[in-house]
């Protein structure tokens, strides 16, 4: 299989726009027309590192596309003139990741500007709670907008004779990958079913990695958070019949009183050609978070790129099967307030008076 992307993943065209539109833009420094250079100078460059996941992974697909969405280097023709519908002299550059807690800390480091997050972590983060009660919280992270919610896959072979989270005793288990916020859950689920991790032999892999060893019969089962259908696991289904493993409903239920940012959400494994009947699951939120220091205009204007320029179209083009949110469901308030910036493009939607 081919399924363990790396940073080194072939380019999609949308990715080959983005880096011929960065090329272009860095090109036209070169070029002698004087009203070119003078609109070249008068446009501040401005660089945005955007986090995501594992190339795989939904965040990432999210990041490119956000990324190809609010870019316009200097020098190219505006909107209304059929161009680039976004920031002026912003570049945008969607970077490759573990996952939201390694997102969360570079970007607390100062080593991205912004990033995509499970809301799990993003509340972890503001309240200094879960992998950062021992660690330094972001308590000024703040949202630009929500985006497509993951949701949760417990997947086995089909042919392992497991029906159920109690039947993962003595199994090997992926339970998602390293720093992310699947193995709370994870560990969680366990306990409610009368497990712990003592009782299985537990692993920590990225979904592409862990969907090869199902299919070369190395682990038994894997956890892993994503809006469905995850690529990593229809081409799993690919190879090999699988299996997807219900939460008990009394652990559900106990689950969503441990977690505020866990919503029910239904499940069909119709989405992955499986035969089996639909089931409740856990899901939460994703986020493209910022801190608060950022330059609120700067926020308002990336905020506006977001929602009018292409970059619904190039994520529904490049991520079949899904279907990027519309304004309204991205403005809706969770438990992290917005930037200010966004906040003040979100109020200029709303009825005057």
């Amino acid at each position: 299989m081919s399924r363990s992307r790396t940073a080194a993943a072939t380019l999609t065209p949308w990715d080959r726009r983005a880096v011929l539109g960065l090329a272009l833009g860095a090109a036209s420094f070169a070029l002698p027309a004087p009203t070119l250079a003078q609109e070249v100078h008068q446009e501040a460059l401005t660089f945005i590192r955007i986090g995501t996941g594992p190339s795989a992974e939904t965040l990432y697909g999210l990041g490119t596309a956000i990324s190809a969405g609010i870019s316009r280097p200097p020098g190219g023709s505006p909107c209304d003139e059929g161009g680039i519908c976004g920031v002026p002299g912003l570049i945008a550059v969607a970077q490759s990741r573990g996952g939201s807690l390694q997102n969360i800390r570079d970007m607390r480091d100062g080593l991205l500007e912004s990033a995509l997050v499970h809301a799990d972590m993003a509340y972890w983060a503001y309240t200094g709670s879960g992998p950062f009660s021992e660690d330094l919280g972001v308590p000024d992270l703040r949202v630009i907008a929500n985006l497509i919610p993951v949701s949760l896959h417990i997947v086995v072979r089909a042919d392992s004779g497991i029906d159920s989270i109690r039947g993962l005793r003595d199994k090997i288990v992926s339970l998602g990958g390293p720093g992310s916020g699947t193995t709370r859950f994870a560990n969680m689920l366990l306990r409610l079913h009368g497990l712990t991790r003592a009782d299985i032999h537990p692993l920590s892999l990225p979904s592409g990695v862990a969907a090869d060893l199902l299919v070369q019969g190395e682990i038994d089962a894997l956890f892993e958070m994503g809006a469905p259908p995850i690529d990593a696991i229809s081409e799993l289904r690919d190879e090999v019949d699988i299996r997807l493993l219900p939460i008990e409903p009394n652990a559900l239920q106990t689950l969503l009183g441990f977690f505020p940012f866990l919503r029910t959400a239904p499940f069909n494994p119709a989405l992955y050609h499986i035969q089996e009947e639909p089931f409740k699951t856990v899901k939460l939120g994703v986020q493209w978070v910022v801190r608060s220091t950022m330059d609120a205009a700067l926020v308002e204007a990336i905020t506006k790129a977001l929602w009018r320029s292409d970059t619904a179209d190039v994520f529904n083009l490049n991520n079949p099967g899904h279907t990027f949110p519309t304004v309204d469901e991205g403005m809706e308030k969770g438990l992290i307030p917005f930037h200010p910036g966004a906040q003040a493009y979100y109020d200029s939607l709303l009825p005057s008076g």
